[in-house]
């Protein structure tokens, strides 16, 4: 047996070496190995970058942990509760250990290079020879899907691309009857690679993949027994029960975030146009988005914003569609069905397309909250199936009987194969640049560093300027999941509607009075403002705001006003945040006057000392003439606890979106300390899959010697 699986290996190892070569020349540029360049991915830049950077600070510093909060975006948000900050993906805790500038280069090869292994694998398990198996997995790991959220800088995409043809593959190992005497290995594998692809950032992706893989066995399992699926079924459902570790505290993030809230949709919920359908023949057909270079003298139109284009770029050449028409008149002329991997692949791709289809958006948006955004993305299912069923036609071409014909039969299918891998390495390469790798500080970097202190700042995410997250915290934030709280009171600032459904908070945006409520004290933009202080211009413009509210200041009893929470957003942003607004519940909160702790001298004056002595913990020292509440301009979330000199304290939301601690008069030292909601119930909840998983395991018996396989 051994002898065997060498040289299957050995005739194998030719298609696949080729394929992954292939793969990688694609994605791979040559100064990007040597570290002189980086690769182009927007989203990378503006967000995935700095949070790669920040988890490495917290795993490789002091504590050896991963953050629980973010403080450097939108007034501090969950981290290690929002599996979009901080993945447990494999590929993705990989490029922890790298330089996160060149980490997106590398997490794209991994996963390309995965998908097209994959692929090979399943296609190999399903009967196709080496050759026809490496054509669809080179096709999946470099069709257009991948490719163009490349320049996007979606990796949490693309790191999950590989999962649908992973689940697939072991699905079917698990459930096949010649493998009856390795099922408990195979259960395994499949319950722990199901765990893997749920951990992933991107929540549709891997939501595609696990539906496709537990439709799979239900079709796979036709010859089967009923307790052969039942084992697969429930090995998948356990996998997934061993991420609730991290997803227990995301589903609860999900559940005061402005995902549940009654939105407007958001400009990137796209469903395939129709017209978009030409653009899977004919890619550019209705131009191209910046920041392509092609973009400038044939611009994208017609559609009302770029995500249309983004989330449409799905051209995966010409030669998968020829593939599908031949294979169907094959059938239709020979009067009979495909085998039943092909018939599944074909439902499947078939109704993925329906599906991403505006049709189906009623449907979609009958959904309470926004959840699985855009439809369009459904086409990554069509675009799997239409890869192997290229592989399905180049084996069968590959092994009619000939006879001597056979060498001009093959010569024809390889010419077609060069001209397929020519037609999508040329699309390819429109989403795929690199720019020297710079390193340096801003011009007003040093001014930063010596004026900031405590505040904030708001530097514009409009792709002209860099990040500042990784020194300093910004107002702003770009994310699809932010506090419900965060998100009414920015509206409000802002002046937009409150059910306004936006990704992107940009805070130099902002008008004066916001910058100086949210606690900003530089702004950082492209566009000329006339309300603020102008300290530099450059290519951008570098701004001080005169009179931003502190990190932490006191309110005395007869400077709070209770309102209902509902209105707290439009009074707080009417003008009213000298003062602090609570819910009428927190008079419960109001601290009386205790004659037994008062100030010995200075009984005038206000003090309170703010120490950040890291991202989980704020440290006040305060010296209170009376008591009241001492206000802290950080974004509330019930992860936050408080003590006061040792003893526990409420933490109360106030101006609706921050935080306010009730002290009695006198000195104090306070202490906010941040742990992630729902951790302890998660974890146990992963420890009982995990028990019940090795039962399940262990519960299989291997065949006995001289029973049938």
């Amino acid at each position: 047996m051994a002898l065997a699986n060498s040289k299957t290996w050995m005739h194998s190892a030719p298609a696949v070496v080729t394929m992954l070569l292939l793969t990688e020349a694609v994605y791979i540029r040559p100064e990007l190995p040597a570290g002189s360049s980086v690769l182009v991915g927007s989203d990378f830049e503006m967000l995935h970058r700095w949070r790669l950077l920040f988890a490495r600070q917290g795993l490789f510093g002091s504590r050896h942990t991963v953050p629980a909060w973010n403080p450097h975006e939108v007034l501090g948000a969950p981290f290690a509760a929002n599996l979009q900050s901080f993945p447990w993906i494999p590929t993705r805790l990989v490029l922890l250990l790298l330089d996160p500038a060149v980490a997106f280069a590398a997490g794209v090869a991994m996963a390309a290079a995965l998908a097209a292994i994959f692929t090979w694998l399943y296609c190999r398990r399903a009967g196709l020879s080496p050759t026809a198996a490496a054509v669809a997995g080179w096709t999946f790991a470099c069709a257009g899907y991948f490719s163009s959220r490349i320049m996007a800088g979606h990796l949490p995409l693309l790191e999950a691309y590989p999962a649908l043809p992973l689940l697939l593959w072991l699905v079917d190992r698990a459930l096949a009857p010649d493998r009856s005497e390795r099922r408990r290995r195979d259960l395994a594998a499949l319950a722990v690679s199901c765990a893997c692809v749920a951990v992933a950032g991107h929540p549709q992706v891997p939501a595609y993949a696990l539906f496709s893989a537990f439709l799979y066995a239900a079709w796979r399992g036709r010859d089967a027994g009923i307790r052969d699926r039942l084992r697969a079924a429930a090995a998948m459902v356990l996998g997934i029960g061993l991420t609730l570790a991290a997803w227990w505290p995301m589903l609860m993030l999900i559940g005061r975030s402005t995902r549940l809230l009654n939105l407007a949709a958001p400009n990137n919920d796209v469903a395939m146009p129709y017209s978009r359908l030409l653009a899977l023949i004919v890619p550019g057909i209705q131009g191209w988005a910046e920041p392509i270079s092609l973009a400038t003298t044939d611009a994208f139109a017609g559609y009302p914003n770029d995500s249309y284009f983004w989330d449409t770029a799905s051209y995966m050449g010409l030669l998968p569609l020829a593939a599908i028409v031949m294979l169907l008149l094959c059938c239709i002329a020979g009067k009979r069905m495909p085998e039943w991997r092909w018939r599944y692949l074909a439902w499947l791709g078939t109704g993925a397309l329906v599906c991403s289809l505006p049709l189906a958006g009623p449907l979609l948006h009958a959904l309470p909250g926004t959840l699985l955004r855009s439809p369009a993305r459904m086409l990554y299912m069509s675009t799997f199936c239409a890869a192997v069923a290229l592989g399905v036609s180049v084996d069968r071409l590959l092994r009619i009987n000939w006879h001597a014909g056979a060498w001009l039969v093959r010569a024809g299918v390889a010419l077609l194969l060069v001209l397929h891998i020519a037609d999508l390495w040329h699309f390819d390469h429109w989403f795929i640049l690199s720019y020297p790798r710079e390193d340096s500080s801003p011009a007003f970097g040093s001014t930063i560093a010596r004026e900031l202190g405590d505040y904030r700042l708001a530097a514009a995410r409009n792709g002209a300027i860099d990040s500042y997250e990784e020194k300093w915290d910004d107002a702003g934030g770009f994310d699809s999941i932010f506090s419900a709280r965060f998100n009414r009171a920015y509206m409000a600032l802002a002046g937009q509607p409150a059910d306004t459904n936006e990704q992107l908070f940009d805070a130099s945006e902002l008008p004066r009075h916001a910058l100086e409520a949210l606690g900003v004290r530089f702004v950082i933009t492209t566009e000329y403002r006339e309300d603020l202080q102008l300290v530099s211009a450059t290519d951008t413009y570098f701004y001080r705001v005169p009179d931003p509210a502190p990190r932490a200041q006191f309110y005395a009893a007869n400077q709070v006003e209770f309102a209902p929470d509902s209105q707290i957003p439009e009074l707080f942003a009417g003008g009213q945040w000298r003062r602090l607004l609570l819910a009428p519940e927190a008079r419960l909160k109001m601290p009386g006057v205790d004659a037994g702790s008062r100030l010995e001298d200075n009984a005038n004056q206000t003090r309170i000392d703010y120490q950040r002595t890291s991202s989980d913990e704020i440290f006040l020292n305060a010296a209170l003439p009376k008591p009241g509440f001492v206000y802290l301009l950080e974004s509330y979330d019930p992860g936050w606890t408080a003590t006061i000199d040792g003893t526990a304290a409420p933490v109360l939301p106030a101006n609706g979106f921050a935080m306010a601690v009730p002290v009695q008069a006198g000195k104090h030292a306070i202490r906010l300390q941040y742990s992630t909601p729902g951790r302890l119930a998660g974890v146990t909840m992963s420890l009982l899959s995990l028990t019940l998983m090795t039962v399940l395991i262990l519960s299989v018996k291997p065949p006995r010697d001289g029973e049938p396989a």
